[in-house]
């Protein structure tokens, strides 16, 4: 089966041809402003006026024919709307001229797909990084959940409008990241993790106070080492929560070896399995909807014209995608995503030693700056938890030049253990909202509250890692707090929606401020959308 991709969601417009076993042909035109960044109608412009010359080459390079052709597939979204009108508008025209079938594509599933095709990756928690899109994506059941992503604006984002104010032409990462490799003084931005989710505003901001303070080869060495340790971290967590244990990386910004290599280094230790999708396709091209069009409608998947309405916010997670079987690895008990644990005695008590990892992807210095503020934090809340009747880790000690802590082993099963093998769920999540809702009231926030953190024991639960968590949280601390659990419920689990109704309706009936907290949540969810 041949099929003709084409792509034009931002800057580049692109052809390219596949069949089932090889990448046939690719030809591309890239937009580059003169000044600032992408304008949409002035790239929607240049791509109008490339379009056919992409399209002729991707033909000639393929040595096939327009009549060749059995299915035309293109970009639907998300994206700038004038940019993706292009393109719909020609690959409807190729579908009416040559009487074959049509298919929209999601704009990521194609990165994810082209970075499998080409590295035989068979069922990875993929890191997406482009201008407009940090996401870590994962396959469950029968599509793609996207297990965190950016609060605000994207990582390739940030880095361009750092250029543009350092007067680096667009696009500015690739030169960032040559300026970074003189740099060496690690400036203070803010590491803004929060759960799953990532924040780069700040860094922004920050960065951009250092501008004729600081070396300009400092402020982007700066922000590469913070940046990228943010999206490793949350990489390695989501891995964690899927047990799966390959990792694809992909999109614009995965160009960048500096990012390569932490990915690379973080997988060799952790013990997983790291595909880099080739530099050539990484960047947005038309082979990759092309791919990602020929497994849809291998799959059963049909459009019509009248379905090919462009989606300027379209969603992974709408996709279908029954084509992968999806699965993860037996649970590792002793190990979590930044931490080992030993079972051990402390003066007769059974008791486990909980050691701080050190991340060698990670600048040594901010690496130690973070597991040390994050073990004091943990220590912190779970003390203040504990003295207001909370079930939660005895700490015993707190070893913090070892950055370990001595705390009581709570010998259960994850809430994350119990909700895949039990249906009958509406009483623990029940109680789950009724605790948390006391947690919120006491102006306490957990920072990481997902099922894999919450531990059941003797009908009892649990409360266990609140090393990103606040003991004087804004009411954004607090919606992160349920948003990323409802999240997690959602996207993990099979009945997920029926789950978030149990454990809110609890979180109601027992919190005064839900209502405000649940604005908030919903301007959180809004703000992950595409921009």
């Amino acid at each position: 089966m041949l099929v003709l991709g084409m792509e034009g969601t931002a800057h580049t417009v692109s052809a390219g041809i596949v069949d089932e076993k090889s990448i046939l042909s690719n030809s591309s035109s890239t937009y580059i402003p003169e000044t600032g960044g992408i304008h949409p109608r002035e790239a929607a412009i240049h791509h109008a006026d490339k379009i056919i010359d992409v399209i002729k080459n991707a033909f000639e390079n393929a040595g096939v024919q327009p009549e060749n052709i059995d299915l035309v597939a293109f970009s639907m979204g998300p994206g700038l709307g004038p940019c993706l009108r292009v393109v719909a508008t020609a690959a409807r025209a190729f579908s009416i001229k040559y009487n074959i079938p049509i298919i929209g594509v999601n704009h990521p599933l194609g990165h994810i797909e082209i970075g499998r095709k080409l590295s035989g990756a068979r069922d990875p928690v993929m890191l997406y990084i482009s201008g407009g899109n940090t996401q870590i994506i994962a396959h469950e059941v029968d599509r793609y959940i996207v297990l965190g992503e950016t609060m605000d604006i994207g990582l390739g984002n940030m880095l361009d409008k750092f250029a543009r104010d350092s007067d680096i032409p667009f696009p500015g990462g690739p030169v960032i990241e040559k300026m970074a490799l003189k740099g060496h003084k690690l400036l203070d931005l803010p590491y803004s993790v929060k759960g799953m989710d990532t924040s780069f505003s700040g860094i922004y901001t920050a960065a951009k106070s250092y501008l004729k303070k600081e070396d300009i080869n400092d402020i982007c060495y700066s922000i590469q080492e913070v940046s990228f340790s943010m999206v490793i971290e949350v990489l390695e967590r989501a891995l964690y929560y899927t047990n799966k244990d390959e990792i694809l990386l992909a999109g614009g910004v995965a160009r960048n070896d500096r990012l390569r290599s932490m990915v690379s280094l973080m997988a060799e230790n952790a013990g997983y399995k790291a595909y880099l999708t080739d530099k050539k396709y990484c960047m947005d091209n038309g082979a990759m909807i092309a791919q990602a069009g020929l497994l849809m409608y291998n799959s059963g998947i049909r459009m019509g014209i009248m379905d090919t309405k462009i989606n300027q916010k379209y969603r992974i997670d709408e996709v279908y995608a029954p084509w992968i079987i999806s699965g993860g690895n037996e649970i590792n008990r002793n190990k979590g995503a930044e931490s080992v644990i030993k079972k051990s005695e402390f003066f007769s008590r059974n008791v486990i030693i909980k050691k701080r990892l050190i991340k060698n992807y990670r600048n040594g210095e901010l690496d130690k700056k973070i597991r040390y503020m994050r073990m004091k934090n943990e220590f912190l809340i779970l003390y203040r938890l504990y003295e207001n009747g909370f079930h939660v880790p005895v700490v015993y000690d707190f070893n913090r030049y070892g950055m370990e802590l001595i705390m009581e082993n709570i010998d259960g099963i994850t809430l994350n253990e119990y909700l895949i093998n039990n249906n009958d769920y509406n009483n623990i999540l029940s109680k789950t909202g009724e605790i948390i809702s006391k947690m919120h009231s006491l102006k306490i926030t957990h920072g990481d509250l997902t099922p894999n953190n919450i531990i059941i024991k003797d009908n009892k639960i649990y409360l266990i890692d609140p090393s990103m968590g606040s003991l004087e949280p804004e009411l954004e601390d607090i919606g992160d707090d349920i948003f990323l659990f409802t999240e997690s419920l959602k996207t993990l689990y099979r009945d997920g929606k029926k789950m978030q109704a149990a454990f809110l309706d609890s979180y109601k009936n027992n919190y005064s401020e839900y209502n405000n907290v649940m604005d908030t949540v919903k301007k959180i969810s809004e703000r992950r959308r595409y921009v």
